[in-house]
């Protein structure tokens, strides 16, 4: 449910029911204002094969007509990325730090970020939950969908649970640990 729920967010599949709006518009009827302001990090992210990493950054940029080089730069360092290396011959962590570049160079006002860690290792997994918090701090809004908890618990306000579709739980992380509710 919960990446159903992110495509249906961002327009790329039509809700059955009710109402879905994203930073005030609406999901089935204003699907390109949403993505121009949003950084969409999919679960599985398919580029390319034969571009470089630079290539494919550079890609994403013109798709939104933006010069993102300085911020893009700063992103491929902090994510310790090779530039020269075409996508077909990188690691599954390694085109997921594409997609985070990809997703966070534009800086945009919200972040939709589906298991943004998998396939990471440790330490680029921290500095990439450093870049979110700055971001947060700089008044973005960050919107992930991860199955780990202690991420939910270490770096989450507020968390939702979505079981077959249902909304089951949605509040301040700290009330859904201290409740003692059972999840099953």
């Amino acid at each position: 449910g919960k990446t159903t729920l992110i495509r249906t967010l961002l327009g790329l599949i039509s809700k059955t029911s009710g109402k879905a709006s994203v930073l005030g518009f609406d999901c089935a009827a204003n699907k390109n204002e949403i993505l121009a302001n949003v950084g969409y990090l999919p679960a599985e992210a398919v580029f390319y094969n034969r571009m470089t990493v630079a290539e494919l950054i550079a890609f994403s940029a013109k798709l939104r007509r933006r010069d993102c080089k300085k911020e893009a730069d700063s992103l491929i360092e902090r994510l310790q990325l090779d530039l020269g290396k075409r996508i077909n011959q990188l690691s599954l962590g390694n085109r997921k730090k594409v997609g985070i570049v990809c997703a966070m160079q534009h800086k945009p006002e919200l972040y939709i970020l589906d298991e943004p860690t998998s396939g990471l290792d440790p330490l680029i997994q921290r500095e990439v939950f450093e870049l979110l918090h700055e971001r947060n701090e700089e008044g973005a809004t960050v919107f992930l969908s991860t199955h780990i908890l202690s991420e939910v618990g270490h770096h989450c306000r507020h968390a939702g649970i979505i079981r077959d579709g249902k909304l089951l739980l949605s509040d301040a992380v700290e009330h859904i640990t201290h409740t003692g509710a059972k999840v099953v």
